[in-house]
């Protein structure tokens, strides 16, 4: 037990730390039990085709506001190209743009409308949309969903990955969930550690147990997750 003068005092950090920010669940549970299964390919349904109509930019092909041909098939493409994978024997993880099947068109060009897409927020506004009451029709479409968002987070930033952890959508993080940043977490610890800071200047004869120090490292490590991940640790 610590001496009394190296206790955390309760104004540092409160005993029901834990229980009021729900970080077992947090942590724990829901990254495990929150993860959307995955489902047999199949093209959109033409009752999820008119749900996510009116969601999609107003998109043209990029050249002299020529509309975009046949935005029905070319998000079908793109589901079908975030939702393939490698071959076990070849480490598992997203296959890459050029794995996509030619019947569904040019790989690059799936990918720059992908990209185009990203940069004017709509996997975000799909996720969104997902995320909401759990009918069969967004169930349908939340898997994809999430395989598209995630595989958009390097252009969108951390902001995604907020976004994802906010909605509950694990499935949408590039990674199990104790590897990916977790930025609210860090905004929680840093908020004790810097009034733990501030009581050390204040009252210097105080210190408090080393093994305090070592939580908020752990947390903080926990927090920032890892820089580079695997493919092959992505959701399913």
């Amino acid at each position: 037990m610590p001496r009394p003068h190296q206790r955390l005092p309760p104004d540092l950090l409160p005993p029901d730390f834990v229980a009021r920010h729900d970080l077992v669940r947090r942590l724990v549970t829901d990254p495990v039990e929150r993860l959307t299964p995955p489902h047999p390919w199949a093209p959109m349904t033409d009752a999820e085709w008119h749900l996510l109509r009116p969601l999609l930019p107003g998109s043209t092909a990029g050249g002299a506001g020529r509309p975009l041909a046949d935005p029905r098939a070319r998000l079908d493409a793109i589901f079908r190209a975030v939702t393939l994978k490698r071959p076990a024997a070849q480490g598992g993880g997203r296959a890459p743009w050029g794995a996509l099947p030619p019947e569904y068109g040019k790989a690059d060009t799936v990918a720059r409308l992908f990209r185009r897409w990203a940069r004017q927020g709509l996997w975000e506004r799909l996720l969104r949309l997902v995320s909401g009451r759990a009918t069969p029709l967004l169930l349908g479409l939340r898997w994809r969903v999430c395989c598209a968002f995630r595989r958009a987070i390097r252009l969108l930033g951390l902001r995604a990955i907020v976004l994802a952890r906010r909605l509950g959508l694990f499935s949408a993080l590039p990674g199990p969930s104790t590897l990916v940043p977790d930025p609210d977490l860090s905004e929680l610890y840093q908020g004790v550690i810097r009034r733990t800071l501030d009581r050390l200047r204040e009252r210097p004869e105080w210190r408090p147990p080393r093994r305090v120090w070592r939580v908020f490292r752990g947390m903080l490590r926990l927090a920032g997750g890892r820089a580079r991940l695997p493919r092959h640790l992505e959701p399913a």
